[in-house]
């Protein structure tokens, strides 16, 4: 992995584009008080490192999908991956993600009835090799929806995991041989 970290430029960028995707690098630059020239080199070495990409949402009631699923499924593990890839084919599946937990795969879907969501978990995820069972939710008020905060990247990654997990203090491991006796 790369230690890339975002400058204030490039956040400021990353935020005006959040907030208008079709916002000219004019704008932008007049915006952030730095020349068109450097606002779109920013722009562009932003695209081409793969930091930032570019795509179109849509708004799924304006369809008539009123219907939100979110689906947990277990499936034998020798399936995983083909179960996974057959799911995200599917074109009321907006999401797939393999998870850990009681469950292997979430599916996040959608549907115009919940007459479609039970022919979807019925007749297609029934039917599909390798499912072992599954869990809907119904999605009641989308609070949310959207890509995460520009403000969540501005800290630099060095690649590398925590060694450990910090521990609440006042827990065994947390404290000390002396703390360990006190708690004894």
């Amino acid at each position: 992995m790369t230690n890339f970290r975002l400058s204030a430029v490039d956040q400021g960028i990353v935020t005006a584009l959040n907030q208008n995707a079709r916002v000219s690098v004019a704008k932008i630059a007049e915006r952030l008080k730095v020349p068109e020239s450097t606002a779109r080199h920013r722009l562009g070495r932003l695209i081409k490192q793969g930091v930032i990409e570019f795509s179109t949402m849509m708004n799924p009631l304006k369809f008539g999908y009123q219907i939100w699923a979110l689906i947990e499924v277990q499936v034998e593990l020798s399936k995983l991956r083909s179960v996974a890839n057959a799911l995200a084919d599917r074109p009321e599946v907006f999401f797939v993600g393999v998870v850990s937990g009681g469950y292997d795969i979430f599916v996040g879907a959608l549907f115009r009835t919940n007459t479609d969501l039970l022919t979807f978990i019925t007749e297609r995820l029934a039917k599909t090799p390798g499912i072992v069972r599954t869990s809907t939710s119904s999605v009641l008020d989308v609070i949310k929806r959207g890509v995460p905060s520009v403000t969540m990247f501005s800290q630099p990654f060095d690649g590398e995991a925590p060694r450990r997990i910090a521990r609440r203090p006042g827990t065994r491991k947390a404290a000390g041989k002396k703390g360990r006796a006190a708690a004894e």
